[in-house]
Parts: C-alpha cells; structure tokens; sequence
C-alpha cells in the first residue's frame, strides 16, 4: 500500500509538471497549482475499478479546458498525453522501486 501511495504522490508531482511544461510550450495560460489539481483529480479518479482508466484522462481534458485558456485541440490534447505517458512510467518505476526495497 505505501508503494502506492508513494509512487502516486510521486506520479501527480510530475504530471504536473509536465502539464505546466506543455502548458509554456503552447502557450496557454495557467499555473502550477491548477495543474497539481488537475493532476491530482485525475489521478484519484484513475483509481476507480473498471472505468478509471477512462474518466482520469476525461477529467484532466475537461480540467485543463476549464481552468486555462487552452482549446481542446491541439493545445488540451498535447498536454494530456504527454500528462498521462509521463506520470504512467514513473508511477509504475517507482512503485516496482519501492516495492523491491
């Protein structure tokens, strides 16, 4: 269960950075804790059993075209694929890294 928490804690962290990163390269306005909360709401929601591999990333495109200035094409769906693969791989590296500890 810490492996969890510990590689979730660590997964928003830098899909929230890489949402304010694709967030200065196309330019959209916003700031970092909005994109922390988006991380974060989207993350939660990826939690639950069989549909959350689909509402986190639903939330995070209506999230992101909520809280910014971005429209959802290109701008919303740059941001949230980049977001999503991020935050997957270290999600997932650090919790096989915990877990071996």
């Amino acid at each position: 269960m810490t492996a969890i928490l510990v590689g979730s804690i660590v997964g928003i962290l830098f899909s929230a950075f890489c949402l304010w990163a694709g967030m200065k390269i196309t330019k959209v306005e916003g700031n970092f804790l909005a994109m922390l909360l988006i991380a974060a709401i989207s993350t939660i929601l990826g939690f639950i059993p069989m549909v959350g591999w689909l509402l986190g990333p639903v939330a995070m495109f209506f999230l992101i075209c909520k809280w910014t200035g971005a429209s959802f094409w290109p701008d919303a769906v740059l941001m949230v694929v980049v977001a999503r693969g991020v935050g997957m791989f270290v999600g997932i590296a650090l919790t096989s890294l915990v877990s071996k500890m």
